[in-house]
């Protein structure tokens, strides 16, 4: 985490509550130093937007650059890179020595839904430009990000064929994490099922999704997108406040019910986002009686 401010407002940032806290440089760097010597060799920078502070970002990766580090990611909504500024440029030559991905979160395949949901006029067409720059003058990974919500929980479609207009590696569609109902709240079943829509259209080497279990995604197991975090998570929140050896389930980011010990899935699946409306007993029994080994294999 670089800074937990943002340019958006989106209202399901399960973040934006931290937007006061301040992080050091000085900090930041030593939490890459101290990744490092536990062996940390790719590096995701995120906030908030952490192109609000280009400088930071520059002097992190060449700091990082400097230690050894192999690869970056940087999550942004755009805003940063939507003008081939000093820190578009920086990362165009990162992405020409190392491996560089730029993840964008987009929430609606138009500027009324995205901009409403990000609650910031101007950021659909801000991001879409950022993804021209990146896509079109670097040699950057792109992948996207969606959260799925009731405003565009129908229109995924739509934002899979607006983004087949440019060289994206992943999509991703992410559960929204909140236990509270809102206008934006979606259940984790429809957001399976909405999902399980998305196949005849994307190719399973390039649809990802966040916060949904195996068991939702029977026959997709992988696009489960968990299946491809490293063993291996290390976490720098703000100063002072550096997690060892992330564990998603103690920290209750995932969660899982008493049915789950029976799936032949539950050694490596991390659970479900803990979202309203949560599946039943029954539901993950179901699934548990038709998978079988045979399926796993």
């Amino acid at each position: 985490k670089l800074t937990y401010r943002c340019t958006n407002n989106c209202q399901f940032c399960f973040s934006s509550y931290l937007k006061d806290v301040q992080i050091t440089l000085a900090a930041l760097l030593k939490a890459v130093d101290y990744g490092y010597e536990r062996g940390c060799r790719s590096l995701v920078l995120s906030g908030g937007e952490p192109t609000l502070l280009p400088d930071a970002v520059i002097e992190t990766i060449e700091h990082a650059n400097q230690l050894g580090y192999e690869s970056y990611t940087i999550q942004t909504n755009g805003s940063g890179l939507s003008k081939k500024n000093s820190l578009f440029h920086f990362l165009k030559d990162v992405a020409d020595e190392n491996q560089l991905s730029i993840s964008f979160s987009i929430h609606g395949p138009n500027r009324h839904i995205h901009d409403a949901i990000s609650s910031k006029t101007g950021a659909f067409d801000s991001l879409l430009q950022a993804i021209e720059n990146i896509s079109t003058s670097t040699k950057a990974t792109i992948y996207t990000n969606s959260v799925i919500s009731a405003p565009n929980i129908n229109l995924l479609r739509d934002i899979i064929t607006l983004l087949g207009l440019y060289r994206i590696q992943l999509m991703q569609f992410a559960v929204m994490h909140s236990e509270q109902t809102n206008d934006l709240s979606v259940g984790l079943l429809p957001s399976a099922n909405a999902v399980h829509t998305l196949t005849d259209i994307v190719s399973r080497d390039v649809l990802r999704t966040e916060g949904i279990p195996y068991c939702l995604m029977y026959g997709y197991e992988e696009c489960v997108g968990e299946s491809y975090w490293p063993a291996n998570l290390d976490l720098f929140n703000k100063d002072g406040d550096y997690i060892c050896d992330f564990d998603q389930s103690a920290s209750g980011m995932r969660k899982k019910t008493s049915f789950c010990s029976q799936c032949v899935m539950n050694k490596i699946c991390v659970g479900r986002s803990p979202v309203i409306q949560p599946l039943t007993g029954l539901y993950n029994l179901i699934f548990v009686v038709e998978m079988t080994t045979t399926d796993i294999d």
